[in-house]
């Protein structure tokens, strides 16, 4: 999955994935991007609540670029990774040490 994502456009994911795909691009590397012609892309496939849903969920898990460009990103585990989750709260749940 992770090598279709890379090259997207040319996978076979299905479009409304490749849609998303293409918003998210946008969204996150040049909002100006999102021009007439992917709006109407993007409302092809999704209602405009699902659109509010993807562009909050995109805003989400993008928040960590602001840290990495100000070299604020510290690991936890140099050298390795660091398992977490989330419970029922939506709350992180940090776990152990990895690798």
């Amino acid at each position: 999955m992770a090598a279709k994502i890379d090259d997207y456009e040319e996978s076979d994911l299905p479009e409304r994935q490749k849609v998303a795909l293409r918003l998210a691009d946008a969204y996150v590397s040049w909002p100006a991007g999102i021009d007439a012609a992917l709006r109407a892309q993007v409302l092809e496939h999704f209602t405009p609540a699902a659109v509010v849903e993807l562009l909050l969920d995109i805003s989400k898990w993008s928040t960590q670029k602001l840290p990495v460009a100000l070299g604020l990103d510290a690991p936890l585990n140099p050298g390795g990774l660091f398992s977490f989750d989330f419970n029922a709260e939506g709350k992180v749940v940090w776990g152990g040490v990895l690798g």
